[in-house]
């Protein structure tokens, strides 16, 4: 399959893209700071198009604004919180976004431990919290009664071993406790809900893990490897830390009540019946407010989210490593395919589909299956190999015009010579047949001449004889193909084409005999001979390209069309003619140029003799003066060869 790039550069390419591949597989596991929230960015679009709603079967008792409103800012008496939870003790499992820590009215403290001793009341409380103190010998048995036993390999934070508790008569009335903390990611964002934590040799779970635990009655198992929290049959996937990700719908999607709502007339405590209720504080200024994929939530949510998720069956599964490093894989080599492709656009419309591609596919997999996968390292591979790409062809495409201005300066126009580089395409390399004009120009008497000079003053007279000589050529748009000695080769219609090829290779050898006059002119002031020019023209089909072998080659052209112009250049001295033509060439120029029949000619390799013409180019305006040589045409004669003239 033909590359773009040589075998080397595409081969340095594929180098950098597996390089590229691994740094990002590496990014990643290990998710720096920077590199994890640009990705987030990404994938936490994919929220709004959360096609679930939370679990009906958790609700949400707000300390909120109305609350306040009607019960006095928070905090409360402690009954007043007490005949809350007596107004949910239709409820399966209580769980208390709240701490007690401080002693109030003896009472009060009593009263709230009563009413949750008389519902199934889940507690909390605050690793590292601002009143962390060690718990007494009946928060210890609390809190060994209330942690995981049926953990292994789990890679879970350690903590130290104080924690701030509600008071001993609050405790009393719980049935068990968790820990209320939550971890932002390495943006401050909450994405992610903590299993368990470590503190005093005991794994302790999180408030919503508990909860779900009694709420299912069945004892949830922890595993580290794979990372895995299971009650029953129902599976929450955790990642190397022992967290999950949260599956997040907004706000309002969260089945709420107002704690104010409790004691409204029309509230019917049998609607809680066989629930898990969550009491939590909302009221600006009061709760903890967590920044979130969806924006500013209150903390309680964060337990009530992964709650719902739970029960609703709604939990996500984040993509392995492993299995991110064969996505990233098949995404790179995707993107590497695009070097095949030589539009700029063509390329530049796939990268984008690429990203799109692998946005979509995060979103599809999010939304269908749970599965969630950081597109961002994707599309951000793509984009990285995008750059790689185009910058390796941008290279390789300085070079190869670099090569191709090498190639064809020497022997092209400038203005031709860039047409190449900026439009390689039209150049066809290594060899084809198509029509062409070829010229043939050699000085007479070269060789006496020479015998006759110093090899200084030689190399001198040849100078100042090639560069108008050459000049002709490329003001025509022709090709130098190569110096033979004295004599001159010249393509026209290669490499490029050029629909008036015929007559161009004419005017270029008109302007070559014009020229010559002003050489000699030069010559005659230092006593140098005249020279005299013949010039032979053809036209026809030849094999043109970079022609030799594997250790050298030159773009020329060979074939027939080659050979008779250069024995037309031959015959120019017996002929008596500067310029001869061919008959492809004269039925070309016939009518716009001045020409006259000069009989056959018997060249080597043709059996039958070749119709030869004159070019009268002393009639032709010199292309730099604008005056002819002869200020009235001759008569143009079509005469009828009467033999042939012999010559090889």
């Amino acid at each position: 399959m033909h590359l773009p790039l040589t075998r080397g550069e595409f081969l340095k390419l594929a180098g950098a893209m597996a390089a590229l591949g691994l740094s990002l597989v590496l990014l990643f596991h290990w998710q720096p700071a920077p590199v994890a929230a640009m990705a987030s960015a990404v994938s936490d679009t994919y929220y709004p198009f959360n096609p679930r709603r939370p679990s009906r079967e958790v609700v949400f008792i707000a300390v909120d604004h109305k609350a306040v409103q009607q019960f006095g800012r928070w905090p409360w008496p402690r009954q007043r919180v007490a005949a809350g939870i007596d107004r949910c003790r239709a409820a399966k499992v209580i769980a208390l976004d709240m701490l007690f820590s401080e002693t109030t009215d003896p009472a009060s403290d009593q009263a709230l431990g009563t009413a949750m001793a008389h519902a199934t009341t889940i507690g909390g409380y605050q690793l590292n919290g601002t009143r962390h103190i060690r718990p007494d010998a009946a928060g210890m048995a609390l809190l060994a009664n209330s942690s995981l036993t049926d953990s292994q390999d789990a890679h879970l934070i350690e903590s130290r071993d104080d924690v701030e508790l509600s008071i001993p008569t609050v405790l009393a009335g719980q049935a068990a406790l968790a820990s209320l903390n939550t971890l932002p990611d390495k943006d401050e964002r909450f994405r992610h809900y903590p299993a368990a934590f470590v503190f005093f040799g005991m794994v302790q779970p999180s408030l919503g893990v508990q909860s779900v635990q009694v709420f299912l009655d069945t004892q949830a198992r922890l595993r580290g490897d794979p990372g895995m929290l299971a009650f029953g049959s129902r599976i929450v996937h955790l990642d190397r830390r022992g967290f999950t990700r949260k599956n997040y719908s907004p706000e309002d999607s969260v089945h709420t009540v107002s704690f104010a709502d409790l004691f409204a007339a029309d509230f019917q405590p049998s609607s809680l019946k066989g629930k898990l209720v969550l009491f939590g504080i909302t009221e600006a200024g009061v709760s903890d407010i967590r920044a979130t994929p969806l924006g500013q939530y209150p903390g309680p949510l964060m337990h009530a989210t992964f709650m719902a998720n739970v029960l609703g069956g709604d939990g996500l599964q984040e993509l392995s490593t492993a299995a991110m490093a064969g996505v990233l894989l098949l995404t790179l080599a995707a993107t590497l395919s695009v070097v095949l492709l030589r539009l700029v656009l063509v390329r530049a419309a796939l990268y984008l589909g690429l990203a799109a591609a692998a946005y979509l596919a995060g979103l599809l997999l999010y939304r269908q299956v749970g599965l969630w996968m950081e597109s961002g390292y994707l599309m951000g591979g793509a984009v990285a190999a995008a750059l790689l790409i185009e910058t390796s062809l941008l290279t390789h495409s300085k070079k190869h015009a670099e090569k191709l201005r090498l190639a064809f300066s020497t022997y092209l126009p400038p203005g031709l010579v860039n047409r190449i580089v900026e439009n390689p395409e039209q150049l066809k390399l290594g060899g084809e047949k198509k029509e062409i004009t070829v010229l043939f120009s050699d000085i007479r008497g070269f060789t006496s001449m020479s015998e006759s000079v110093t090899p200084e003053r030689l190399a001198e007279i040849m100078a100042n004889y090639f560069q108008p000589m050459t000049e002709a050529v490329f003001n025509q748009g022709g090709t130098l193909d190569k110096y033979i000695g004295d004599a001159i080769m010249a393509l026209f219609n290669a490499p490029l084409d050029q629909p008036d090829h015929v007559l161009a290779a004419c005017r270029a050898a008109v302007a070559m005999q014009y020229a010559q006059i002003r050489v000699n002119e030069k010559h005659a002031m230092h006593g140098t001979p005249p020279l005299k020019t013949g010039i032979g023209i053809n036209c026809g089909l030849a094999i043109v390209g970079n022609l030799g072998s594997s250790i050298r080659f030159n773009y020329t052209a060979i074939g027939d069309t080659v050979n008779l112009a250069s024995r037309l250049e031959s015959a120019t001295k017996k002929l008596g003619v500067d310029i001869a033509i061919g008959e492809s060439v004269y039925q070309r120029v016939k009518d716009h140029l001045p020409c006259r029949a000069l009989g056959c000619v018997q060249v080597a390799g043709k059996e039958q003799p070749q119709p030869v013409f004159e070019l009268c180019w002393r009639e032709i305006a010199d292309p730099l003066t604008g005056n002819a040589l002869k200020s009235v045409a001759s008569e143009r004669i079509t005469t009828t060869p009467s033999k042939a003239i012999d010559h090889a």
